[in-house]
C-alpha cells in the first residue's frame, strides 16, 4: 500500500503538489501513507477549506489507483497531470452541487482556495452580546459555580461563591478532584456549593451555572450522574427539599469570578468573605458591567 499510494517515485510529486495547494508541502516527509493520513485528519482548518481538504485526500488516492489500473490493464500511460486534474474536476462537482461552510476572512485561505480554483464563502461578521451578573433579592443568597479538568481526563477543580443581595462576597470556595473530566469538574462544584448553603442554613439559595449540564441535572432532579458522584448527588437532592431554589444559566464571560475560583493553581480551602484574586471582578459585577460575548 505505501509504495502503491506513497512512496513510488511517480506518485511522491503528485502528493506534494496536492499538498502545496494547502500549504503543507512539508508532510511529504512522513514514511508512510497512514501516518499522513493520520496527521492530516488533525489539521485544523476553516470549514470549507477542511471539506475540500479531506475530500480531496479520499479523492486523490482514488485516481491514483485508477490510474494504475489503467496503465496495468488497459496498456494507459501514467499521466500526474491528469491525477490532480481529476481532483480539481472532484473540487468544482463539490462547489456547483452542495452548500459548504464559510471560509476564514484571511489571505491564507483565500490563497488556498484560489489554488483549487474555488471562490471562497467568506464568513458573516461576528455579533457580540452583553452578558451581566445579577445580584440576587432581598434575603437570598446567590452561588454561582464552576468547574474545569487540565485534560480529557485529567485532575478535576471546582469553586464558587456566595454573594448576598448587595453584591457582597458571603463566601467563596476551592475544591480539587481526582481524575475526571470537566462535567464531572462542574458537578463537584455544585454539590459542593448546595452542601456549604445547607450548614450555613442559606434557604433561599439561587444557583448559577455557565454548564447546561448542571442546570439540566439541578431542574430535573435527574440521577444521571457518572456512578463515583451518584451517592453524594443523591444526598444533596435530598438536601434541596429544604431549599427555596432559583436556578440560571449563565455564560462564561459572566461567569469570571468562579472561573478563577477553579483554576489550578489555588489552594483547596473555604474563605469566608472576598479574597484578593476574585476582588476586581466583584468590583465589576457590583457595578453591573456587561462582559461581551462574540457569536456568530
Amino acid at each position: 500500500m505505501d509504495h502503491i499510494f506513497w512512496n513510488c517515485g511517480k506518485i511522491r510529486p503528485i502528493w506534494k503538489e496536492f499538498l502545496d495547494w494547502f500549504n503543507h508541502g512539508h508532510d511529504t516527509h512522513n514514511s508512510d501513507i497512514m501516518s499522513m493520513l493520520v496527521a492530516a485528519w488533525g489539521y485544523s482548518f476553516s470549514s470549507q477549506v477542511a471539506s475540500y481538504w479531506k475530500a480531496g485526500i479520499i479523492n486523490l488516492i482514488w485516481a491514483i489507483w485508477m490510474q494504475r489500473n489503467c496503465c496495468i490493464f488497459e496498456d494507459g500511460k501514467f499521466e500526474a497531470k491528469r491525477i490532480l486534474h481529476s481532483v480539481k474536476v472532484a473540487f468544482r462537482e463539490m462547489d456547483q452541487n452542495f452548500s459548504l461552510s464559510s471560509m476564514n476572512n484571511n489571505c491564507e485561505d483565500l490563497i488556498i482556495l484560489r489554488k483549487i480554483g474555488i471562490k471562497g464563502c467568506a464568513s458573516p461578521p461576528s455579533d457580540f452580546i452583553n452578558v451581566y451578573w445579577w445580584p440576587p433579592p432581598n434575603q437570598w443568597i446567590k452561588v454561582n459555580t464552576d468547574g474545569s479538568a487540565l485534560g480529557a481526563p485529567g485532575k478535576i477543580v471546582a469553586g464558587g461563591d456566595f454573594r448576598d443581595n448587595h453584591s457582597l462576597v458571603r463566601g467563596c470556595f476551592h475544591v480539587k478532584g481526582d481524575l475526571g473530566y470537566a462535567f464531572e469538574a462542574e458537578l463537584l462544584a455544585v454539590i459542593t456549593a448546595i452542601q456549604i448553603a445547607h450548614h450555613r442554613n442559606w434557604y433561599y439559595l439561587w444557583v448559577e451555572s455557565d454548564s447546561t449540564y448542571i442546570v439540566s441535572l439541578l431542574t430535573t432532579r435527574s440521577l444521571t450522574v457518572p456512578w463515583r458522584f451518584l451517592a453524594s448527588w443523591r444526598r444533596v437532592i435530598a438536601l434541596l427539599e429544604n431549599f427555596t431554589l432559583h436556578i440560571t444559566h449563565i455564560y462564561r464571560e459572566g461567569n469570571k469570578a468562579v472561573d478563577i475560583m477553579a483554576s489550578n493553581n489555588m489552594e483547596e480551602g473555604w474563605w469566608p468573605a472576598e479574597i484578593e484574586a476574585i476582588k476586581d471582578v466583584v468590583r465589576l459585577d457590583i457595578s453591573t458591567h456587561s462582559h461581551l460575548r462574540m457569536i456568530h
